[in-house]
């Protein structure tokens, strides 16, 4: 199980696009079309409305957008020109809600630069900047149409489908690219990019297929064709780890951030990841820690080292770097975040609603703050406060009505308040939605238990209690555990 991303909260899921990897989100708060509307997120837990808190994006967040859309062009941006003037002034139209002037200035570009790539390739790729993935996937099949010769609308689309796992399409986009690719005219410089992006896509298609000895072998041309390009350099140091020889990877992943734009990638956290889906757990310990002890004064180090320790369930580990963090005045919204799941994974329900009501009122368009702050409220022996808590979970609800997540939490506040029978009807829902997060399964055990199907119950429970990586209900699950067992204990044998 992955245990640096946790999966219970309602996250806005965000497909990479290309080379677009890791975007500004405060691009897509102030993106026209992407805030989301009244209901929870939008008021205050009593009921009131609640200022818009959205910050403007920061000029570092607009130029990790413009590092990543320059690399779209064939040859690069020099430094200092007016194309790359231009470009910056397109992504801060449209981070502006200029949708239509950064929509022209894209499409003169175009027109006025031999090697820009199509204007609703470019569109595409900062729809999916700020999460817009249904605008940017539009984007790309309005390319698609218009400029179907150009090979890196495939290769797009391509990439698009290796991120959604339909490896086949991947592959198809890539050959049809090549193809165009043969039978068009591109100097020397355009002809390496095409090239670079078709041994990338076919070399990650190979590898997410585990065909590792084609992907050797792909990543060898790659190799040949563009040795420094991010991918040949993060491929080369991947089948160093599988090696064994650490050292060589770690240098691979130096070099890597040595040309790569934006924040550097921590050589040791990424060796860490790769341990972990070994299962070598103990050996990604000992690197995440070891990343955290060389980077003491790097904040975003530090946050991974605490987020690391409190999915592992290490929680005291994890408040010693927060606090050290917090005492260095690097208070923060996911400190305050880890502080409070932290203190509802250990049944702390009265500190977690406090701060959770603190992130929200600071926050009030954030629904994963929204939905922890009502499953603590929940549990308050105030039946006004567990009143508040089934408004507020109804209201999350509305705004994620397919969501396992907020479906079960509202379930889970109409269990708590006494209506078993709408939240049986609700949870219903649930069991039909795939991939159950440990948390939605509690909440389906726990309704379970309540109308008497102990059996039942004690299935779903032994399933997810024995389960590694955070599990916000895990003490809860560990009690009601031992209760239905011995429940199911008591129960009349079938035929007595």
């Amino acid at each position: 199980m992955e245990i640096f991303v946790h999966r219970f909260f309602l996250n806005v899921t965000t497909v990479v696009f290309f080379t677009l990897a890791c975007i500004a989100p405060a691009l897509s708060q102030t993106a026209a079309g992407n805030r989301p509307q009244n209901s929870a997120v939008a008021a205050s837990p009593d009921g009131g409305q609640a200022s818009d808190n959205d910050a403007q994006p920061k000029p570092e967040q607009l130029d990790a957008v413009y590092q990543e859309m320059a690399k779209m062009i064939p040859g690069g941006v020099d430094e200092g020109s007016a194309l790359e003037s231009s470009i910056k002034n397109s992504i801060s139209l449209f981070a502006d809600q200029k949708s239509d002037a950064a929509k022209t200035a894209l499409k003169n570009l175009a027109a006025s630069e031999p090697n820009f790539p199509p204007s609703n390739l470019m569109l595409a790729a900062l729809a999916y900047a700020v999460n817009d993935n249904l605008a940017g996937k539009r984007l790309l099949e309005q390319a698609a149409v218009s400029d179907p010769d150009y090979p890196d609308v495939h290769f797009s689309l391509g990439q698009l489908a290796l991120t959604q796992q339909r490896y086949s399409d991947a592959e198809a986009q890539a050959e049809f690219a090549l193809q165009k690719i043969k039978s068009g005219t591109f100097d020397a410089v355009t002809l390496k990019y095409f090239q670079t992006r078709y041994y990338a896509i076919k070399f990650q298609t190979a590898k997410a297929r585990n065909q590792t000895d084609q992907a050797k072998a792909l990543l060898e041309k790659l190799d040949a064709v563009a040795p420094e390009a991010p991918q040949a350099l993060f491929g080369k140091a991947e089948f160093a780890f599988q090696d064994n020889d650490i050292d060589r990877a770690m240098n691979l992943l130096q070099q890597l951030n040595s040309v790569s734009s934006g924040k550097p990638q921590i050589p040791q956290i990424t060796i860490a990841r790769w341990y972990q889906r070994k299962g070598k757990t103990e050996n990604a310990d000992m690197w995440i820690r070891k990343a955290a002890a060389d980077n003491g004064e790097n904040v975003d180090v530090q946050l991974t080292a605490a987020q690391w320790a409190m999915n592992r369930e290490h929680f005291r580990e994890a408040l010693q770097i927060i606090e050290r963090l917090e005492a260095a005045s690097k208070k923060s919204n996911v400190t305050q975040d880890m502080r409070g799941k932290i203190a509802f994974a250990k049944s702390d329900f009265e500190t977690a609603g406090a701060i959770y009501e603190n992130l929200l009122g600071a926050n009030p368009n954030n629904i994963d703050y929204a939905n922890m702050l009502s499953l603590a409220m929940v549990h308050s022996d105030n039946e006004e406060t567990r009143q508040r808590a089934k408004r507020l979970a109804r209201q999350v609800a509305s705004i994620q009505p397919k969501s396992a997540v907020a479906l079960s939490s509202m379930a889970y506040a109409l269990l708590k308040t006494g209506e078993p029978d709408t939240a049986r009807s609700i949870l219903g829902q649930v069991v039909k939605i795939p991939n159950h997060t440990p948390e939605v399964s509690y909440i389906i055990a726990y309704m379970l238990a309540e109308t008497g199907q102990a059996p039942q119950a004690q299935s779903v429970l032994e399933q997810i209690v024995p389960k590694n990586g955070l599990f916000l209900f895990r003490e809860q699950a560990e009690q009601l555990l031992k209760k239905v067992k011995q429940t199911s204990q008591t129960l009349p044998q079938r035929g007595e």
